[in-house]
């Protein structure tokens, strides 16, 4: 192979890979830097990973099913995770008001506040913090274009 035709070549493979492997090694990165930021806010309020997604997650009050659902776990790993918050005095199990043999999942006062507390620290000092409301925004967007869903 002739030395132009190589460097053709290696100049043609880093166009086509490079960039792709620049992007796939950033958002490696902020992915990396995102979970750091969020493991660190939820030790903050001693909690684990799944009680704190299990928080966030019951803004609106949801079954034990429906949260496994969006957890991605299985419901008796939701029952253990829930009862810990129960004892906590986080989050008491009501009747389903449409489905009499549900309970549905739903935050005390004091879970309530904890959740905002840890939705607020989520945001505090986040890797994203030094980008504008509306370079947030454009990231998502093309990040939802990204996955081939919808920006909206």
């Amino acid at each position: 192979m002739t030395t132009s035709r190589a460097t053709t070549e290696a100049k043609t493979t880093a166009a086509a890979g490079c960039g792709f492997r620049e992007i796939r090694g950033l958002v490696t990165e902020l992915s990396r830097r995102l979970d750091a930021h969020q493991r660190s806010r939820i030790a903050e309020l001693d909690l684990t990973p799944t009680q704190a997604k299990a928080l966030e997650e019951l803004g609106e009050p949801k079954t034990a099913r429906e949260l496994a659902a969006v957890l991605c776990c299985e419901p008796p790993n939701v029952t253990y995770v829930i009862s810990k918050l129960e004892k906590q005095g986080m989050v008491v199990r009501r009747p389903h008001p449409a489905d009499g043999r549900a309970k549905q999942l739903v935050l005390t006062e004091a879970g309530r506040e904890l959740r905002l507390d840890l939705l607020r620290r989520m945001g505090t000092e986040s890797p994203l913090d030094h980008l504008s409301h509306e370079e947030r925004a454009a990231l998502r967007d093309e990040l939802l274009r990204a996955l081939g869903r919808v920006a909206g």
